[in-house]
């Protein structure tokens, strides 16, 4: 049973955790289309490519850039020994472009099939919101290929909120012809 301190801790946990990964995994999908126009119009030729293309925002720019875990006993690594109590941080956005892994991960593909980001983390540190996440993602990119017509960027390189963890914009400026 949680204390009330780690249930408030854990409710306001979830309602960050919740909004602002879901407002920055949507900017930065709606930036990659717009970086891409031939992906945009291939999701509008081919609506049902809307749940590729957020895997591979989720992949190409995740919100979550990195995360960290405490060693609960030795374990090694790759070759590394990490010390029971040790800080080990995981560069989840440099994984989710690793050669090794993907075919070209520095081109965004809406249409990639194998793609095993780990913008959600793995195992029992998977995030318990992901499904809600997918389908916010889903909607909100659907909505903007169908219904913006004529989008166009107005900043090339918009600004990042300053922060290690969370990748978000600060503001995407865009300019378009009419809504459907």
């Amino acid at each position: 049973m949680l204390s009330e301190d780690e249930l408030v801790t854990t409710c306001g946990l979830l309602l960050i955790a919740g909004h602002e990964t879901t407002v920055n995994l949507i900017a930065n999908g709606a930036l990659a289309l717009l970086r891409n126009p031939d992906q945009l119009q291939r999701l509008r030729d081919d609506p049902s490519l809307i749940r590729t293309c957020v895997e591979e925002v989720l992949r190409y720019d995740p919100p979550v850039q990195m995360t960290a875990r405490i060693a609960k006993e030795d374990i090694d690594v790759s070759g590394v020994t990490f010390r029971k109590g040790q800080l080990a941080i995981l560069l989840l956005a440099a994984a989710n472009r690793d050669e090794a892994q993907f075919t070209d991960p520095e081109r965004f593909d809406i249409g990639r099939e194998d793609n095993r980001h780990l913008a959600f983390g793995m195992g029992i540190h998977f995030c318990v919101g992901a499904p809600l996440a997918r389908v916010e993602g889903q909607i909100a990119l659907d909505a903007i290929a169908r219904r913006l017509k004529e989008p166009e960027l107005l900043l090339e390189a918009p600004a990042y909120r300053e922060n290690l963890v969370l990748r978000g914009l600060e503001a995407l400026p865009v300019r378009f012809g009419s809504v459907q």
